[in-house]
């Protein structure tokens, strides 16, 4: 039984976290991380229930998240901004000769 004292948002966080964890430990696979950090197989996979939802819920109370290598993350103000503007810019925008004006 959990006994976390995580807010609602944090849970979420945490449960998402985890699945992207998991997600990508499935793709590469226990040996070549427990290779990588100096552990065996078996290291890792005892981590996995508790070690790895625990670290999931670290990272949800520090209001981090795990994201892909390719992925890129934005501030979401700085974006509104931009789709604030965007928005603007195309109610002028009655023609799409007007583009091309100077």
């Amino acid at each position: 039984m959990s006994t976390t004292q995580l807010s609602q948002d944090q849970l979420v966080r945490s449960r998402k976290n985890m699945a992207v964890l998991m997600q990508r430990l499935a793709s590469v696979g226990n040996g070549p991380v427990a290779l990588a950090v100096g552990c065996d197989e078996a290291t890792i996979s005892r981590m996995k229930p508790e070690k790895f939802q625990q670290f999931a819920e670290i990272l949800a109370v520090l209001d981090l998240k795990i994201v892909p290598m390719e992925m890129r993350c934005f501030n979401q103000r700085d974006i509104e901004a931009i789709l604030h503007q965007a928005k603007r810019w195309m109610e002028h925008v009655q023609h799409v000769d007007q583009l091309d004006e100077e």
